[in-house]
């Protein structure tokens, strides 16, 4: 009796206790957290929480969410349960230089008005589109600047964490960043857009329209000696004629940490466009229209095969051809339309471009030897050939295809390259080279010139270095004419004015290169993560499965009813006009019942067929259910209970 009470008093110490351990823990712990997710989605990365811990000036993010409008709504909700709770631990981790406001913007409230005067977007949740579900974050900084969230997007999940640790970085950062501008193609035009056919002059190309928009884009010379400080970013664009002292330059800034985007071609058509004309034949002069960076490659631990353009026979744009009059549509390998399937999956730049169209490019390879590692963006298919540049300078799409054999793999278009690397100038910068003395004039030693102070000043020579501080980051892609309008642009007429629709994603590829790397090495480490939801696999493979097996029976159904209902349709239309049904015969009438009859029938089989396929999934639902949520305590109980039972025992045989 004594011990049953003992045993009854401890039972409700437990239960006490264990109230108690709850309520302290919710009132002390609150921001305690353990995340035993499968991909970690709430643990940050370590390069948002260097972000975070290096906000200068206090940031608000006020997240917007309907929660009474998105009641029934519950794959939102829950998404917002996910985005409110990683929002929560971006201010927990950013040592209070970021607050965070949950605001719920009812309908016909001031709330609501801000939310639309910052840009939210709101989706409307009834036909008469009067009540609107809002689901989005500003962002602002102690000098006004706002970013925007305008809707968070499910299925751009696997980048939440890069999308909001971007949207505080360009809030702590908010200068434009500087983009230098080494290029050996006409992109910047020469005249205003949209003028070039009524000046002659050539338009600047729309992707850099793009890229100005967001960024301050500087031009550099081919001859450059030092890259500017304030330029965050390289973009070489069809390298040509780069002196040494350029490439040096380029060398020693990607070494001390800048950024670059190279686009290399064994064959620019868009060179070969912009050559001048021979006016003899009213053809371009076909001079070199490769590009090539060797010696900083080598260093980068990386190559493009000199002269050779990739062909695939299953990516090939189909493109008009023909001789002496005679047109036909041919596959031409030597264009690549790049669909989903060859872009990376899991990289922001690529993240949100569903095709990309490339015209005679190269291949990248990874070095032997080399210490960084070549991270494909673009790829073929296994159907390539690797084909002879100089065979394209005068294209015959129709020889290249009939001439095509493909053997060669995959190969690999653009790519970003990161990793240790050393210098491609062992020996120190270049030396400078003796001018000639012209007649009449003496040698620069025989005079030498007094520099200015500021020169002086300003050409103060940095360091060598002979390999990186740090992981370089390049973007490279062994094509330029991807960026030429024609090949990602429909140019029409709206009421005069020049209006520009993109077929394929390939300026916004360039444009999230550019922003990707133009930001912190942090933000460049960021890579996908895995999304909230998982769903059981299980029921979705029933569920396909049963559908498969419903559709076929119920179009053979469907069927059976449509030839009773003919069948229905001829008796009646046999019966004479006008007779009424007396003089409809026995055995008419037998046979329109029997025909009634199956048409019922067979609705209700179809009906059957509908609820059995409900209830499979249904019932496999519960039981999975029952496994993943109410098994786990199930298991736990038993256990307790062996445990007690088996202490009981003990203490039993130590009584004895």
């Amino acid at each position: 009796m004594q011990r049953a009470l003992i045993s009854t008093l401890g039972l409700v110490l437990a239960a006490v206790l264990l109230v108690a351990v709850n309520l302290l823990a919710g009132a002390t712990l609150k921001s305690a957290r353990i995340d035993l997710t499968a991909d970690r989605l709430y643990t940050l990365s370590d390069g948002t929480k260097s972000i975070l811990k290096s906000i200068a000036e206090p940031i608000t993010l006020r997240f917007y969410f309907s929660e009474i409008a998105s009641a029934a709504v519950q794959q939102i909700r829950t998404y917002a349960n996910r985005v409110r709770e990683l929002l929560e631990e971006y201010a927990a981790q950013s040592g209070g230089k970021l607050r965070l406001e949950v605001i719920d913007p009812e309908p016909f409230t001031d709330q609501e008005d801000r939310a639309v005067q910052a840009g939210l977007q709101g989706a409307p949740i009834d036909n008469a589109g009067t009540q609107m579900l809002y689901f989005g974050l500003v962002g602002t900084n102690t000098t006004d600047d706002t970013q925007t969230v305008g809707f968070f997007q499910q299925e751009k999940e696997p980048f939440l964490e890069y999308d909001l640790t971007k949207l505080v970085y360009n809030l702590s950062y908010p200068k434009k960043p500087a983009v230098g501008l080494i290029t050996g193609l006409p992109q910047m035009g020469t005249g205003p857009a949209g003028m070039g056919r009524f000046t002659g002059q050539p338009d600047p190309w729309a992707v850099m329209e793009q890229l100005q928009a967001v960024f301050t884009v500087k031009p550099l010379d081919a001859k450059l000696t030092k890259v500017d400080p304030e330029v965050k970013l390289l973009l070489i664009v069809h390298p040509k004629g780069l002196s040494d002292d350029a490439l040096y330059a380029i060398d020693q800034f990607v070494l001390g940490g800048g950024k670059a985007v190279v686009l290399v071609d064994p064959h620019s058509e868009a060179a070969a466009m912009a050559q001048p004309r021979n006016p003899m034949m009213m053809m371009p002069q076909m001079q070199d229209t490769a590009s090539e960076l060797p010696k900083l490659f080598e260093a980068w631990g990386l190559e493009m095969p000199k002269d050779k353009v990739v062909g695939d026979r299953f990516l090939a744009l189909r493109v008009n051809t023909g001789r002496g009059g005679r047109r036909q549509v041919v596959d031409y390998p030597a264009w690549i339309g790049a669909n989903k399937e060859q872009l990376a999956t899991g990289d922001v730049v690529t993240n949100d471009v569903s095709r990309m169209v490339f015209a005679s490019s190269g291949v990248l390879k990874k070095k032997e030897g080399g210490s960084t590692a070549l991270t494909p963006l673009v790829s073929t298919t296994e159907e390539t050939m690797l084909l002879e540049a100089d065979t394209l300078k005068f294209a015959d799409p129709e020889g290249v295809a009939r001439n095509f054999k493909s053997g060669d793999g995959r190969q690999v278009i653009a790519a970003r390259v990161s990793g240790p690397a050393k210098t491609a100038f062992p020996d120190g910068p270049p030396k400078p080279k003796p001018e000639e003395k012209k007649e009449g004039e003496a040698k620069a030693e025989d005079k030498p010139a007094e520099p200015k102070p500021e020169e002086a000043k300003k050409d103060i020579p940095t360091p060598h270095l002979a390999e990186s501080k740090g992981p370089i980051n390049l973007i490279v892609v062994a094509d330029t004419d991807f960026l030429d309008d024609r090949f990602w642009l429909q140019t029409q007429d709206f009421f005069g004015q020049r209006l520009a629709v993109p077929t394929a994603g390939n300026g916004d590829f360039l444009v999230n290169a550019v922003d990707n790397l133009a930001g912190s090495s942090e933000l460049i480490g960021l890579r996908s993560r895995g999304k909230s939801t998982r769903p059981f696999t299980a029921v979705e493979q029933l569920r396909r499965s049963a559908e498969v097996k419903f559709l076929a029976q119920e179009k053979e159904l469907q069927s059976k009813l449509e030839a009773a209902e003919k069948k229905i349709a001829e008796l009646r239309k046999a019966a004479p006009a006008g007779g009424g049904a007396a003089l409809v015969s026995e055995e008419q009438k037998q046979a329109l019942e029997q025909f009634r009859g199956e048409v019922l029938d067979t609705r209700k089989q179809l009906r059957d067929v509908q609820r059995n396929l409900r209830s499979d999934i249904e019932r496999l639902a519960t039981q999975l259910k029952f496994v993943n949520i109410g098994l786990v305590p199930v298991v736990l109980v038993l256990v307790a209970l062996l445990l007690a039972a088996a202490r009981r025992r003990r203490r039993t045989v130590r009584a004895a």
